[in-house]
C-alpha cells in the first residue's frame, strides 16, 4: 500500500495519520523517537506492509510481471493498490475523496516534530502535485514509477511495470477486490490489540 491507503487505514483505525506517513522516513524502534501516539501510527504502517506481502493473493500478483521486473513488483504494486483505492473510493468511504485529502492534510501538516527531513520534501511534493488525488488516473501509475526509477538507478526496473500493469490491469482490479478488505480487517485488528 501507499499513501492514500496508509491514510485510509489510519482513519479507520483512528491512527495517528502522519505517524502512518511517517514510517517510510523512519529507522529504528519509533517508541525511543515519537510520542506513543506517533509511535503506534508508525508501527500500524509496518504492520500493514508485512501483513499485505505475506498475502498469498500479492505473491500471486507478483507472478504476473515478468521476471526482469518481479524484483520490483512489490512497489509497483504499492503504487497500483493505491490507483485502485482512489478509482473505487466510493466503495471503501463516506466522504468524496478531494474531501477526504483535504481532511488528511489538514491534519498531517499540524503535526511538525521530529520530522525527517525527506518526509518533508516527499509531503511537500505530494499535497502541491495532489498525488492522492491523481491516484484516480491510470497514466499516473507510469509518472509515479518513472519518476521513482529516474532517482533511484537502483530501482531503474520500476520504469518497464507500466506494461505489465496494463497487461494485467483487470487481473489486478480483481486481485485488489480481495485484497484490500483483507488489509482492512487485519489493520483493524492490530490496532485494537496495540
Amino acid at each position: 500500500m501507499n499513501f492514500l491507503a496508509h491514510l485510509h487505514l489510519a482513519e479507520q483505525c483512528n491512527s495517528h495519520l502522519a505517524g502512518n506517513l511517517l514510517a517510510d522516513f523512519v529507522r529504528g524502534d519509533p517508541y525511543q523517537q515519537y510520542p506513543k501516539h506517533v509511535a503506534d501510527g508508525i508501527k500500524l504502517h509496518r504492520f500493514v506492509d508485512s501483513y499485505i506481502d505475506s498475502l498469498p493473493e500479492v505473491r500471486e500478483c507478483r507472478q504476473l510481471f515478468v521476471p526482469e521486473t518481479r524484483r520490483v513488483s512489490g512497489i509497483a504494486l504499492d503504487i497500483t493498490w493505491d490507483h485502485f483505492l482512489a478509482r473505487h473510493w466510493a466503495q471503501y468511504h463516506p466522504s468524496p475523496l478531494h474531501q477526504f485529502v483535504a481532511n488528511a492534510r489538514q491534519e498531517v501538516e499540524q503535526y511538525n516534530d521530529n520530522l525527517p527531513e525527506s518526509y518533508q520534501l516527499t509531503m511537500a511534493r505530494m499535497w502541491q502535485q495532489q498525488w492522492l488525488l491523481q491516484y484516480q488516473h491510470p497514466e499516473t501509475i507510469t509518472q509515479a514509477l518513472t519518476r521513482m526509477a529516474q532517482r533511484r538507478p537502483r530501482l531503474a526496473k520500476l520504469a518497464h511495470c507500466p506494461a505489465d500493469i496494463t497487461r494485467c490491469y483487470r487481473e489486478l482490479e480483481q486481485y485488489f477486490s480481495i485484497i484490500y478488505p483483507q488489509v482492512e480487517q487485519a489493520a483493524r485488528q492490530f490496532s485494537s490489540e496495540q
